[in-house]
């Protein structure tokens, strides 16, 4: 079991203005490489006569200070599985301010990990998605006569870490809440539910959030596995959308339920002065009649092979009686 822990933080806060954040960045305290025979600058080292403060708060290569801080965190042995940074960032684009960066919308879905955030720079709201992985197999490691070595137990404190796949998408609303599609066995496919600020509830299918998305153009075997190109901007499909005409305001939380159907999925969108419920079927009604099915007619073609089933088997039985006498 993992944690997403998301801290934003304020170009003007504390924590950037010491060593330790902007080792945590890198530049020349974390992420740089040095030359041989160069020493490493002390964390906090300034040259003489230089403003400390000024030299904490500076990027050494030009890039600006990340505003926001994603950490993966195992819930058993305490470790960092992944941490990645944002500039520009804002958890809106309702209020402005550095100080508006209270509360970023985030939901985890199995080993899916999906949230946003406001640019500032680009001004528009990004998806960010991690994907965790225990490990990568050869292209031949599964044929019809060998098969990968799996472990049946997995320990926090003895695994490996899992490989940890990411990608950044665009997305034309402001998000306000995240939420995912629940089903009763998990088979059906998932759909990420996105509250915007506009009062609406979409869904988006996980595919196009996958951080597999090849940049150039696919494979056989890519086109085989369902994988889409790559595109910064994700589409919202007037079709996808639960809430439909209706406006559900202010919405903080997403939550779903599994139905007693696999293919139906309960969602309930609140927070805010109003409630929305709907049923969604994320890979469609696959294991349900649907309204317009002419049951009449299925109870008719029933009817008329039980009583042709009865005559067949009398004609037989006199038949059998009459070669029998014969």
């Amino acid at each position: 079991s993992f944690l997403a822990g998301v801290a934003p933080v304020s170009d003007g806060s504390d924590e950037t203005g010491n060593g330790f954040y902007n080792a945590l960045v890198g530049g020349e305290y974390g992420g740089a490489s040095l030359a041989p025979g160069q020493k490493r600058k002390p964390l906090g080292a300034t040259k003489p006569g230089a403003d400390a403060s000024s030299s904490a708060n500076a990027s050494p290569s030009g890039a600006a200070t990340p505003s926001l801080f994603v950490s993966l965190v195992d819930s058993v042995s305490g470790q960092i599985l992944h941490r990645v940074s944002h500039a520009h960032a804002l958890a809106s684009d309702l209020t402005e301010g550095a100080e508006s960066m209270t509360r970023v919308p985030v939901v985890i879905s199995e080993n899916w990990v999906v949230y946003t955030f406001f640019n500032q720079r680009t001004r528009r709201t990004d998806v960010g998605v991690l994907t965790l992985h225990e490990g990568m197999i050869d292209k031949n490691g599964i044929t019809a006569f060998s098969a990968p070595e799996q472990e049946l137990s997995f320990s926090s404190l003895e695994s490996a870490k899992p490989i940890v796949l990411s990608k950044a998408y665009g997305i034309a609303k402001a998000i306000t809440a995240l939420g995912v599609t629940t089903t009763k066995a998990g088979i059906s496919s998932k759909q990420f539910l996105f509250a915007t600020a506009n009062d609406q509830v979409i869904s988006i299918d996980r595919r196009f959030l996958d951080p597999r998305r090849p940049n150039g153009e696919l494979k056989e075997s890519e086109k085989m596995e369902g994988l889409m190109r790559y595109a910064p901007i994700l589409p919202i499909n007037p079709l996808r959308t639960p809430s439909h005409v209706y406006e559900v305001s202010s919405v903080q939380s997403i939550s779903s339920a599994s139905a007693n159907v696999e293919s139906q999925s309960l969602v309930i969108a609140y927070g805010g002065p109003d409630v929305f419920f709907t049923r969604l079927a994320p890979s469609k009604a696959f294991d349900l009649l649907p309204d317009d099915f002419n049951r009449g007619l299925l109870s008719a073609v029933v009817v008329g092979l039980i009583i042709g089933l009865n005559v067949i088997q009398r004609m037989n039985k006199k038949k059998m009686v009459t070669t029998v006498w014969s």
